[in-house]
């Protein structure tokens, strides 16, 4: 139990910090203080990353566990023991959304994440360079289109290379890399592609099925709500529900995810047998 209080303690350090020294920052500048908010703004991240080097470390196996892995962590992205970390709204454990054509939607928060730090950013700069009394004047208004611009090119950008999105209903399964473009599986070829390869939970890929359109993984840990989502994705293709860990912090230096990546690759060779066969 100590253990874990340290960790939750450390945990709460790595996350507010950055949010003291962005608040820091945006009250310098408002004030006209400008060099002494980018100083707080500095250090307030330098002691987050110390902290979580030194101090935000599994009391299994001793690594450190990565920053990234801050919001979403549950399990040691190394050994896979449970931390005892309380559950982030914004995990995989939190509920997913439900539409009314009565669709499942699963997705990574990454996008919408990078969009409000990186605006955040730019805009602090852009205050910087003119002043707060100018920045809604001329250039100003001109400066603040161009920061929300970069802003959403900067959110899409990380949602297209790590993020991505799914829907579900009992007739089909969507998947989406690309922002407004998906790709539909039908359930009822992925129950029958099952009897000949079963699915699998990977580690750190996701959740490996066969479609007649090949193999498809869906990175079910990476999402708000993906547990949920998974439960009803096995329900309806009538296959066990499996035990997920946050993919975007499970390691593939681990061994598990060593092991998991070994099993893929079997998992994709045998197929390729069955087809040339």
């Amino acid at each position: 139990m100590e253990e874990e209080m340290k960790l939750r303690i450390a945990k709460g350090c790595i996350v507010i910090m950055p949010v003291i020294g962005t608040l820091g920052l945006f009250i310098f500048t408002f004030v006209g203080k400008i060099i002494y908010g980018w100083g707080l703004f500095v250090i307030m991240l330098l002691l987050s990353g110390i902290i979580n080097q030194f101090f935000f470390r599994c009391p299994h196996c001793g690594k450190s566990i990565p920053a990234n892995a801050t919001l979403n962590q549950k399990y040691c992205p190394l050994c896979g023991a449970d931390l005892g970390l309380i559950d982030s709204p914004f995990s995989y454990y939190s509920k997913c959304k439900k539409n009314k054509n009565g669709q499942y939607q699963a997705y990574t928060t990454v996008g919408y994440l990078a969009f409000i730090v990186g605006t955040a950013i730019v805009l602090f700069i852009v205050v910087a360079l003119l002043g707060f009394d100018s920045v809604f004047k001329g250039t100003g208004r001109i400066l603040i289109l161009a920061a929300l611009a970069l802003g959403f090119l900067i959110g899409m950008m990380c949602r297209c290379i790590v993020g991505s999105a799914a829907k579900l209903d009992k007739e089909h399964l969507y998947y989406s890399k690309i922002p407004g473009r998906w790709k539909c599986y039908d359930i009822s070829d992925i129950k029958e592609q099952a009897k000949l390869h079963k699915p699998f939970y990977h580690v750190v890929r996701g959740y490996v099925m066969m479609t007649n359109q090949g193999v498809v993984t869906i990175p079910v840990a990476t999402y708000k709500g993906g547990k949920e989502f998974l439960q009803k994705l096995t329900e309806y293709i009538n296959e066990p529900m499996v035990d997920i860990m946050p993919e975007m912090v499970a390691s593939k230096r681990s061994e598990e995810g060593k092991k998991a990546e070994v099993k893929y690759r079997a998992y994709k060779d045998s197929i390729k047998e069955k087809g040339e066969n």
